[in-house]
């Protein structure tokens, strides 16, 4: 029962075309294979409750014993299969385990449909082994003093075809069906229980880490020093505190600038289609096509946009004094922030989003798109230029503005009239959803992409400045998980990223960009910039040629677990990895390489470590500006 349900739940084909039949038998038949072969182990405390007298208090225990474990399987599959169609981990993984503490600050985001799934998933985990009690008492009580042959012969029967099902799977006598019943990893015991391998995201991060000797540490190896004694991290940091932004020489008032982030944005939603105003001002700027945030989330993904930093600063004190503030400031700028949401606290955001960083700053709860409307109309009111007109004699100083918009997170909320992709999930859909649901919630999201392209269409006024970029982007199952900050993989790093300046000229670029790039290219547009200007890992896309872009590394970051990607010129090459899966201690400069993972995110095999280890030690050199070593553990 618990198998047909996650299997009329995901909704997924029971095989390929034309085998649906014989599929789902083939299927049930290798189930019920590893689900006897799970019940051995208890079988040697059934045979002592048969021995014992079961009124003796020993074997009424073991009785119990063997109950509750052949009992708690189906209840396990229950709840495997909920966390593994919406992280795509294990149930008893310690990936799954990592990040159960994060989970708590995911309520906010529980809709009507999630409770009604946790309401099923609980009336399941209670039903099945009641059910399996109340039927097992009914044969028992029918079976006993009849003649036992024909049922005897029915469960040998079924035993007997089972068992032939499992060794004909590993033969691979049906090549088609055996890839087939593997993708369905989710209703296998085997794979639940760990007696098969599920293809992961590679080897887990600890905390233990090991030097060149081999012998585990508590900590890192002490980092490299320069000149004055100091580590390449402390004398960076210092260069960060001390660089200023210095205008151009030039007397010519600069222009007000408009960062507006939008959550979860998938860059395929910029079409003419779905999001015309910013398609619009695509065809006249910077348009990145291939572009990353920080990290799989809204922390990460910001942090890296407002101090052009790579995300492995996150834990510094870069995080309570970003770059970007301090040095449009030494601009003359006039700074407000205005946002649809107001939990920066509870996801590490409030060290550099908070009051005291802003001239004028104005957030309220989530409210669906009421808030992203305020948010737009406060923003648009900051920037106004209609006092300009008060006096001839009065000079207002520059303003930048950055806008957050909330719309475009689950459950993607949009006007009706906005609509216009159907089939669309209603507010009721669960999250995680099934496989069968997923046209129908990425209809969902893009009409509230609609709603958000209308919404932002005041501020994309040309002659500001204009920066829009994703925090983010989303997964809709394509890499086996829903949502964001799961897993480091294309589909939740990328996001659509453009930046407009009057008078500058349009440019595509298809090769990796950052977010990072985002504060250095704005400064090119104000002709300004940093007194240090090596201090900051981002370019500017201005200046940066097709060469240099080409050569970049840069690392995104995951948010469930302490773990990195590094992207560079081997990302768009398919026959290497989509990104070098590492650690690292940034105040210790120490970088342990863990694995290759593909755009879904998950391990690819490497002929050897060597060029992963290369990738990451040119890395660290460029990051810390001078060659350190990187620390690598034995595999």
């Amino acid at each position: 029962m618990a198998v047909a349900f996650f299997v009329a739940w995901d909704g997924r084909p029971l095989s390929p075309t034309g085998y649906e039949s014989v599929g789902s038998i083939y299927l049930w038949l290798w189930i019920l294979v590893q689900t006897l072969c799970l019940m051995l182990p208890a079988l040697g405390l059934l045979i002592v409750c048969a021995a014992l007298n079961t009124k003796h208090a020993c074997g009424k225990h073991c009785a119990v014993l063997v109950n509750v474990y052949f009992l708690s399987i189906p209840v396990v599959l229950v709840f495997d299969g909920l966390i593994f169609h919406w992280i795509g981990q294990r149930l008893f993984s310690a990936n799954f385990a990592n990040g159960m503490g994060d989970f708590a600050r995911l309520l906010p985001f529980v809709s009507n449909g999630s409770l009604t799934l946790s309401g099923w998933v609980a009336a399941f985990s209670v039903g099945i082994p009641a059910f399996a009690w109340i039927l097992s008492n009914w044969l028992v009580t029918h079976v006993k003093g009849r003649t036992k042959t024909p049922f005897l012969v029915f469960v040998a029967a079924a035993y007997g075809l089972a068992f032939l099902c499992g060794a004909s799977h590993f033969m691979n006598a049906t090549s088609d069906l055996t890839e087939a019943m593997e993708y369905r990893s989710s209703a296998h015991p085997f794979h639940v229980f760990g007696v098969l391998r599920t293809r992961s995201v590679g080897p887990n991060t600890t905390s233990e880490w090991r030097t060149h000797s081999g012998d585990k540490t508590a900590t890192a190896s002490a980092a490299p020093s320069d000149q004055q004694g100091t580590s390449s991290y402390m004398a960076r940091e210092r260069r960060l505190r001390m660089a200023r932004a210095l205008p151009s020489r030039q007397n010519t008032s600069l222009p007000d600038v408009v960062i507006v982030v939008i959550e979860s944005l998938r860059p395929e939603v910029l079409t003419k289609d779905v999001m015309p105003n910013l398609s619009n001002l695509a065809a006249e700027c910077i348009d990145c096509r291939y572009h990353f945030s920080g990290g799989n989330a809204t922390n990460h993904g910001v942090f890296s946009l407002v101090t052009g930093l790579d995300p492995i600063w996150f834990g510094t004190s870069q995080r309570f004094n970003p770059g970007m503030y301090r040095w449009f400031k030494n601009l003359g700028y006039v700074t407000g922030f205005f946002a649809g949401a107001d939990d920066w606290d509870a996801f590490h955001m409030s060290g550099f989003i908070r009051a005291p960083l802003f001239d004028e700053y104005e957030v309220r709860p989530r409210d669906g798109i009421s808030s992203d409307r305020r948010a737009v109309e406060l923003a648009s009111a900051f920037l106004s230029r209609a006092e300009r007109h008060v006096s001839m004699e009065t000079t207002r100083s520059p303003r930048l503005a950055m806008v957050y918009l909330y719309g475009t997170h689950a459950t993607y909320q949009s006007y009706s009239r906005d609509q216009v992709d159907q089939p669309a999930a209603d507010n009721r859909f669960p999250f995680p959803y099934p496989a069968r649901l997923r046209d129908a919630v990425w209809n969902r999201y893009r009409n509230s992409a609609r709603t958000v392209d209308r919404l932002v269409k005041p501020l994309l006024a040309r002659d500001c400045v204009i920066v829009v970029v994703g925090d983010h982007g989303e997964a809709f199952l394509e890499d086996g998980t829903a949502g964001h900050g799961i897993r480091l993989s294309r589909y939740q790093n990328m996001t659509a990223a453009l930046l407009y300046c009057p008078g500058e000229s349009a440019r595509v670029i298809e090769q990796p960009t950052s977010h990072t790039d985002v504060l250095p290219t704005m400064l090119s547009f104000l002709k300004a910039q940093l007194s240090d200007p090596g201090v900051i890992d981002g370019v500017s896309l201005v200046q940066a040629s097709e060469q240099q872009l080409v050569a970049r590394r840069f690392c995104i970051r995951n948010y469930l677990d302490d773990d990195y990607g590094l992207i560079g010129p081997w990302t768009k090459d398919p026959a290497k990895p989509f990104a070098y899966r590492f650690t690292a201690r940034i105040k210790t400069e120490t970088i342990k390489p863990l694995n290759g993972i593909d755009e879904l995110g998950l391990e690819m095999d490497l002929e050897t470590g060597n060029e992963m280890s290369a990738e990451l030690t040119e890395w660290t050199s460029q990051f810390y500006r001078h060659f350190t070593k990187t620390q690598t553990e034995p595999k």
